[in-house]
């Protein structure tokens, strides 16, 4: 993902994702609900960066573990957000949208 600031008659590129940009996309992903691998090739980040987000994200209680049944009767771990983390989704949703 590219942002582009638009600093006068220069735009500046950055090829790199902001950590904003990563809860983002993590949060965006988890809103319908989504397993960890789900998130892992969706996102484009190596398991132990996830691990930390994850992590990270439950602490502050933005996104919740929930357990459910699959097609053939397994049960599979997903994160799905909680009220607060979809509060959190649409304020940064906003503010990204100055930006575009």
């Amino acid at each position: 993902m590219y942002i582009i600031v638009d600093v006068g008659r220069k735009k500046l590129f950055n090829k790199r994702r902001s950590e904003i940009q990563i809860i983002e996309e993590i949060l965006d992903l988890s809103k319908n609900g989504a397993k960890k691998t789900e998130i892992l090739y969706q996102s484009n980040m190596s398991f132990s960066q996830l691990k930390n987000y994850l992590s990270c994200l439950l602490e502050k209680n933005l996104i919740e573990e929930s357990m459910v049944l699959t097609g053939n009767g397994i049960s599979a771990k997903i994160y799905v957000n909680t009220e607060k983390g979809n509060d959190l989704l649409e304020d940064i949703n906003k503010i990204m949208a100055y930006f575009k």
